[in-house]
């Protein structure tokens, strides 16, 4: 809003041309998002449902019992929904819109609110959503979103290692790109479980899509230096990567060990889409690996993990969970010998506690991070 008011306001004080900054708007969508989730969250989290914690299974076949710690009856759950709400003035007022083509952007935003909605109808139900009755939803609107970031036109896309630009048809976009959609929901999803765990690192993650964003891609100089196509699109969503930035900032004060509340499925997923859409608005289809790759790495492989699992159980050859004490198949092996998500083994089998899981995980992505950057910005 502000800036299509800025055209106008700006005749009668010249000032009111930094409503057109990039910049202004970044900082002002974190700073308001921030302080509304800040000053409401702790007092409306009454009207949240409570956690009731979850089952896993260990890789000897025990299952234990994990979360829902702190009080009785559980720590209130769902928070996302309340960030989601708390969080659109800031995107209403600061996100740059133009004209009738920001009906598409309007439309992505859309999106990243229908995995909240999904996710808070899941942390609401008396029995979860089954895996499956998630998965189409989750495919349908990661679906929509690719549709709706391509516009129904080819896009150009940059690769890593090579000065090459390929030219991707919108029926083979839309799929590559829902799938990268698809798996950065449920990836992020996986990563919750600790306190402050998946909000660091996706705290991390939107930092480093922000710097990909507005520095690297959206900065004309930066982007020639670099040899790496220019974006003028990618200012704008680095303003709405701005805005969650400043949500869930907010939001980790109150989620620090020992938590008071959980943003539950319906923040998780709308986070985890927020990332899979900045990751795809830098024109990069491998981005979400540089700027999150302990996400991929601690929820990725245990959707993989459950892929092979049902695709060998629907090709004839399931593979049975081994018993307490017997002698396991090499299948068994490779596929039992570690709990997922990570954090689960490292947890439960390595016996770490919850604040070192967090800070190792936040180390090794902040060692990651800058290094993957280097390699596939600067290696061309």
């Amino acid at each position: 809003m502000f800036y299509v008011l800025s055209e106008f306001l700006q005749g009668f004080w010249g000032p009111f041309r930094l409503l057109q900054s990039h910049v202004v708007m970044m900082g002002g969508a974190a700073s308001l998002a921030a302080l509304l989730v800040w000053f409401f969250l702790p007092r409306l989290k009454g009207l949240l449902p409570v956690d009731r914690g979850k089952a896993v299974t260990l890789p000897d076949g025990s299952v234990k019992a994990v979360g829902a710690e702190g009080k009785a009856g559980g720590k209130p759950t769902g928070a996302g929904v309340l960030m989601a709400l708390l969080t659109l003035p800031a995107i209403a007022l600061f996100f740059p819109v133009y004209a009738w083509e920001s009906l598409w952007d309007l439309g992505v935003v859309a999106c990243i609110y229908l995995c909240m909605l999904s996710g808070w109808l899941d942390d609401r139900a008396r029995l979860p959503w089954g895996g499956l009755k998630k998965g189409l939803f989750d495919a349908a609107v990661a679906l929509l979103c690719a549709w709706l970031l391509c516009q129904g036109h080819a896009v150009p896309v940059w690769w890593p290692f090579t000065r090459a630009e390929t030219l991707i048809p919108a029926w083979l976009y839309v799929p590559v790109a829902g799938a990268l959609l698809f798996g950065a929901i449920n990836t992020t999803n996986c990563s919750d479980g600790i306190d402050g765990l998946a909000g660091l690192l996706t705290l991390l993650s939107l930092l480093a899509l922000v710097v990909m964003l507005y520095v690297v891609v959206g900065h004309r100089t930066v982007a020639d230096y670099l040899i790496i196509p220019h974006s003028d699109a990618a200012a704008k969503w680095a303003v709405l990567v701005c805005a969650f930035v400043g949500t869930m900032g907010a939001y980790l004060w109150y989620n620090c060990y020992p938590s008071s509340l959980l943003m539950g499925d319906a923040g998780s997923r709308m986070f985890g889409m927020v990332i899979g859409v900045a990751a795809l608005a830098t024109g990069n289809l491998c981005v979400i690996f540089v700027v999150a790759p302990m996400i991929v790495i601690n929820g990725g492989l245990g959707l993989v993990k459950l892929a092979c699992l049902r695709l060998l159980k629907a090709a004839g050859h399931p593979v049975p969970r081994p018993r307490e004490g017997a002698r396991r198949t090499p299948l068994q092996r490779l596929f039992f010998t570690f709990t997922f998500p990570l954090h689960d083994h490292c947890r439960t089998v390595l016996h770490w506690s919850g604040q070192q899981v967090v800070v190792r995980f936040l180390l090794l992505q902040g060692l990651l991070q800058p290094i993957l950057f280097l390699l596939f910005v600067k290696v061309r």
